[in-house]
């Protein structure tokens, strides 16, 4: 009795330690997961878009494989939703009742923006401080940009070393308006606009509140940044 509970209890862990079903042929299956991989991929790159290119690593079958038998050729799949992962896991499926997963790492190159020299915090970006160079993606923190023109004008806030990876995160809109700087501010509704002088009492970036002193009525408003010198108030 001790010994049937025993194994009751163990039911879970025994059946762990059974062999996989496998398709009959390990090296037939390598080969279908090859070709799978090789269209996988190729449909991947042309979604992230050109100048990508992925190179992917099969693993090492289990042993096991060729102990059972599939009567017909798996089916493999991904699940996938327009991942970019470093990893990908292939459902082996076989119409006999098993399946296996067999992970797959995956290296994505793509032609991304990098520093032409190091690029100091509190630095604007010019055209010839960034060029595009190839990158393994999948190993980058942060979003990688690739078009140089999403990141010339932009502000360091992060110093990004020579020939490293320009990421989002390490930039920021540049300031419009420096405090103290003349402000054109604009008010305007559909019946009229006007626009008077002011005096910027903080810095401001495109789409910032920031607060200005009109010159006429020396009242301090809040303005939105709409440009360079340019601040809007509601109407």
């Amino acid at each position: 009795m001790m010994v049937r509970n025993f194994l009751h209890g163990c039911g879970v862990l025994i059946a762990l330690l059974l062999p996989l079903p496998s398709f009959a042929d390990s090296a037939a299956l390598r080969h279908s997961a090859d070709k799978f991989m090789a269209d996988y991929t190729r449909k991947l790159a042309q979604r992230l878009g050109d100048g990508t290119r992925i190179e992917y690593s099969l693993p090492s079958l289990d042993t096991r494989i060729g102990q059972a038998d599939c009567s017909t050729p798996p089916a493999l799949s991904v699940r996938d939703q327009g991942q970019t992962s470093a990893r990908v896991n292939v459902l082996v499926s076989c119409s006999d009742g098993w399946s296996l997963y067999l992970p797959v790492d995956l290296t994505i190159f793509r032609q991304i923006v990098v520093a032409n020299r190091p690029l100091a915090v509190g630095s604007t970006i010019g055209s010839d401080d960034v060029q595009l160079a190839e990158a393994d993606v999948g190993q980058l923190l942060g979003q990688y940009i690739t078009d140089p023109a999403d990141a010339v004008g932009m502000g360091v806030k992060r110093g990004i070393g020579q020939g490293r990876p320009v990421v989002t995160q390490q930039l920021e809109a540049p300031l419009l308006i420096r405090r103290g700087d003349a402000v054109i501010i604009s008010a305007e509704s559909s019946a009229m606009a006007v626009k008077m002088p002011g005096i910027a009492m903080t810095d401001g970036r495109r789409g910032e509140q920031i607060r200005i002193k009109n010159q006429a009525s020396s009242r301090i408003v809040d303005a939105r940044v709409v440009g360079p010198g340019q601040a809007m108030v509601p109407m």
